[in-house]
């Protein structure tokens, strides 16, 4: 199965890429390099499925996401310490969360106001 152009180009903004069987030691350096002494990195852990990896971006992680970052002081567009593990086949890709809302933004439309205002912690959602 061959990525699709958007998928690719949210795979291509990784900042490092492991063999997913490596996943524990992997994310656990990531937090260190990512946080800071006062706040260590968080990892956001997403298992692509095979069909519509898209489309579970945008209708399942997006809305998930957004939530997450607003909850947890990570507040948009910055997310500041906060990376996404994303599992593709058999690779973990590590994004930045403001890589990854930057590409969705180009995908839905929506600026990081509006993804706070739909689905964060004062949405209702």
């Amino acid at each position: 199965m061959t990525e699709s152009p958007q998928l690719a180009a949210l795979l291509g903004r990784a900042v490092e890429r492991n063999p997913a069987a490596q996943a524990n030691e992997a994310i656990a350096r990531m937090r260190q390099r990512e946080g800071t002494d006062e706040r260590p990195g968080m990892s956001y852990e997403v298992v692509l499925p095979a069909a519509n990896p898209l489309q579970y971006f945008t209708e399942t992680v997006l809305p998930r996401l957004v939530y997450f970052l607003d909850c947890s002081g990570a507040k948009l567009p910055t997310c500041a310490g906060v990376f996404l593990s994303v599992f593709w086949k058999d690779e973990l890709y590590f994004i930045r969360a403001a890589d990854a809302l930057e590409q969705f933004s180009r995908w839905t439309g929506l600026t990081p106001a509006q993804m706070t205002e739909r689905y964060g912690a004062q949405s209702g959602q």
